[in-house]
């Protein structure tokens, strides 16, 4: 069963389509702050939980789907996180990201995905089975908190200060 129309359709694909524009500006690169880093992931969790909360026939493998896809795409999100090279300045608060494509993709998907959602709730019938796009949205939202947690650990980790004694 798919819901009609509604504003959670709509903000759905709003929140989808904020992520995909604050995860193009990011994927090209250079120094920006901490918070910015973080939006794509904010973003795409508000729309998986808006997707999530679309599947009015809940079961239990649908409940354990979305699990597993959003563990398994934060394990990946996290080695992603901590494979990037990093550079940060603590004293301005500002970050420095190489350029990649690895989140654009997931964020291109999720964007997608929501177009799905968007198109069969317009139509009335689902295109495909809402459990199944809600849990390949938490995979994407995994993959994009977990990699911008991991990036934010690393920049504001201190790195300890190397004393030495005199015997």
């Amino acid at each position: 069963m798919i819901s009609t129309l509604s504003l959670a359709n709509g903000l759905t694909l709003l929140f989808a389509a904020l992520c995909l524009w604050t995860m193009a500006a990011q994927s090209r690169g250079g120094v920006t702050t901490l918070g910015r880093v973080a939006l794509p992931g904010g973003f795409a969790l508000m729309a998986t939980l808006m997707l999530l909360a679309g599947v009015f026939e809940a079961s239990i493998l649908f409940d354990i789907l979305w699990v597993v896809a959003f563990a398994v795409g934060s394990a990946i999100g996290r080695v992603r996180g901590w494979t990037l090279t990093v550079q940060s300045n603590k004293e301005a608060g500002l970050v420095s990201l190489p350029a990649t494509v690895d989140g654009l993709v997931v964020a291109i998907i999720l964007a997608a995905l929501s177009v799905i959602d968007f198109t069969s709730a317009m139509l009335g019938d689902a295109l495909i089975e809402p459990g199944y796009v809600a849990a390949a949205s938490a995979l994407c939202a995994g993959f994009l908190g977990y990699r911008v947690l991991v990036i934010a650990l690393r920049v504001v980790r201190s790195t300890p200060n190397k004393v030495s004694r005199a015997v």
